[in-house]
């Protein structure tokens, strides 16, 4: 009876995922890396099936049959009917091929299949890659199979690469391994030593008399285990073959070779002058490299890559910022800051996730104790992409297409800790690529390879990509800005001084017993203010009050008088009210009637708007705030 030791279940549980997705054989499915199949499971199966269609014969029983030419059409060899196939080019060139082998004495033994492998399979694969370009489609299952491939590859380092691609055995340990994706990733960042510990602790788990202990990587390890049993030992040589031709043709197209994305759809095409870009970012520095395989061909925006606009409350800020967004066209990820916002909600991170085992009755009520339907609640962790994140998978994705991340209140949360390593995209070159790359976790780069389809190792913001944000800087609870995030940026200031845009009957205000135009009014107020040296950013903007509660004295006495109360003369209010406590300015204010304020005799230069006084709860338009 084989057993693990603990340095056994510590070194597994590195490399294995804790809670993998189950088939209905209750065993992890393990991703398809070659095109083996049940009924033809290897290139002699094949090669027979080939010569039964090319010298008319049938290929078996009616359901044999079936199964047998479904196969050979799925791999681009065979096309017509059940009943009567006939041989595509490429299923002739491969049947042509082993013939001729054949004539010139060749045996065709297992030792045969293993050794030409590659090289039988490669017109096949380069064929249903060109269908699957061109058209007409090509099967889900070779869609599935070269992504993959596409992700296997790309989970180990480079110098490991051609020697891993060689290694038939090895490639059957990592196919035995590969449910999620990631686990050929942890595999190879292991030291050398510690993936010799993880290979025989393996190993152990694959021996027939492997008996599982309590421990929960036990389980997880007896899982592996059993999916694994469903193939034969032979699948490492088709895995092999597969691989082995996507490498070649990943070199011979170089930029050019098509990539899926995680829904299976190909990536656009790109050009040479990617290539060169994407070879200059992994180890030149260019300021034109762009790194991400991709040539952004959307039109510039007539805005900065990067704008803030700030002002005083009631400015405009968000309105300005809307129509900026309104006017671009873009495709827009919102979101707005606050003091809880943190690195891992706009990049990114780790998150729980409910997921549920089978779907049978397990007991369970929901809170109004009708019965639980979805199975046996589990949790399991997975990457959760932030505002940033989707919008850059989008913007790479789609490159004809302007992106926009726009965020409010940028420091009402802190922008240097929200942004971290983000930071150092913000530098961009002429061309509006970033000038910097940054190394992101396993974890990003994993997603964002997979939502993207794209060969990534560092990652940059694309010309297509832009983020506008909207602040307060003398505001309350706001966080400073420091210098070097400050640079990064380009500015738009909203002042007090715009004039407001509302309709003139909308724009009145009621102050003692009179009507005033509200631009007039409050720059007799932001006048006294700015004698007092208060901050231009505390003044009152144009947009402070809507135009609604512009009509009502209750809005005004606690939206305005409040805030000049509290937030801008706190301490120091008698230096523009004519009373000592807000409770005197209420009582004082009587719906508009009275005059708290000590600016009378600024206001006897204004014109009074003549007409009647607004009612409380008059309606108004809806303004930018």
């Amino acid at each position: 009876m084989t057993v693990l030791s603990e340095i056994d279940r510590e070194i597994l549980s590195l490399v294995l995922e804790p809670r993998p997705d189950l088939t209905r054989r209750r065993t992890p499915a393990l991703l398809s890396l070659s095109l083996y199949s049940s009924e033809l499971k290897g290139l002699a199966q094949t090669y027979g099936s080939l010569a039964k269609v090319h010298e008319g014969k049938p290929l078996g029983s009616d359901v044999a049959a079936a199964r047998y030419f479904n196969t050979l059409k799925n791999n681009g060899l065979a096309e017509g009917s059940r009943s009567a196939p006939t041989l595509t080019r490429t299923g002739e060139e491969l049947r042509a091929a082993v013939a001729a082998a054949e004539a010139a004495g060749a045996v065709l033994d297992p030792e045969f299949w293993n050794a030409k492998g590659v090289l039988l399979e490669l017109p096949m694969i380069r064929s249903l890659m060109q269908r699957m370009i061109d058209g007409p489609d090509v099967s889900g299952m070779f869609r599935e199979t070269w992504f993959n491939a596409q992700t296997f590859i790309e989970c180990i380092p480079i110098d490991a690469l051609g020697a891993t691609l060689e290694n038939e055995d090895k490639l059957l340990q990592l196919f035995k391994i590969n449910s999620v994706g990631w686990e050929v990733a942890r595999y190879f960042r292991l030291k050398d030593a510690e993936r010799a510990e993880f290979d025989a602790a393996h190993a152990k788990t694959l021996r027939a008399d492997f008996e599982p202990g309590t421990a929960p990587i036990d389980g997880v390890a007896d899982l592996y285990r059993k999916a694994a049993s469903q193939y034969q030992s032979d699948v490492r040589f088709r895995i092999r073959n597969f691989l082995g031709a996507f490498a070649k043709l990943q070199s011979e197209l170089g930029a050019n070779f098509p990539r899926l994305s995680r829904n299976l759809a190909l990536s656009r095409s790109v050009n040479s002058s990617v290539a060169t870009s994407r070879l200059t970012s992994a180890g030149g520095s260019g300021d034109g490299a762009q790194g991400i395989g991709i040539a952004p061909s959307a039109k510039p925006l007539d805005h900065p890559h990067q704008v803030i606009i700030s002002g005083c409350p009631g400015s405009g800020k968000s309105y300005r910022l809307e129509e900026m967004v309104a006017g671009s066209g873009a495709r827009v990820f919102r979101t707005q800051f606050h003091p809880e916002t943190s690195y891992y909600d706009f990049v990114g991170a780790y998150r729980p996730q409910p997921v549920y085992e089978g779907a049978e009755p397990v007991g369970f009520v929901e809170l109004d104790l009708s019965e639980f339907e979805l199975g046996r609640p589990m949790i399991d962790y997975r990457f959760v992409a932030g505002p940033m994140i989707r919008a850059l998978v989008y913007a790479l994705s789609q490159p004809d297409e302007n992106v926009v991340v726009q965020i409010e209140e940028l420091n009402r949360g802190n922008p240097a800790a929200i942004f971290g390593d983000v930071l150092q995209l913000l530098d961009r070159n002429e061309s509006g690529q970033s000038r910097y790359p940054v190394a992101p976790t396993v974890e990003l780069l994993a997603h964002v390879r997979a939502a993207t389809g794209l060969a990534l190792d560092e990652i940059r913001l694309p010309s297509n990509l832009y983020l506008w944000a909207s602040m307060n800087s003398a505001d309350q609870g706001v966080y400073p800005i420091d210098s070097a995030f400050r640079r990064r940026w380009s500015y738009q200031y909203m002042g007090y001084s715009i004039p407001c845009n509302y309709a003139e009957a909308n724009r009145k205000i009621t102050y003692g017993g009179k009507i005033y135009d509200w631009d007039d009014f409050r720059s007799v107020v932001n006048e006294r203010l700015i004698e007092l040296n208060i901050h231009e950013d505390k003044l009152v903007g144009p947009y402070f009050l809507t135009s609604a509660q512009l009509a009502s004295a209750s809005d005004v006495l606690q939206k305005l008088f409040l805030y000049l109360w509290d937030d801008v003369l706190r301490f120091r209010q008698h230096e523009l009210f004519s009373v000592k406590s807000f409770s005197e300015v209420a009582t004082q204010w009587v719906a508009g009637a009275g005059s708290p304020l000590s600016i009378n005799d600024r206001l006897q230069r204004l014109r009074i708007v003549h007409g009647d006084a607004p009612a409380d709860s008059a309606p108004g338009e809806t303004p930018p705030v």
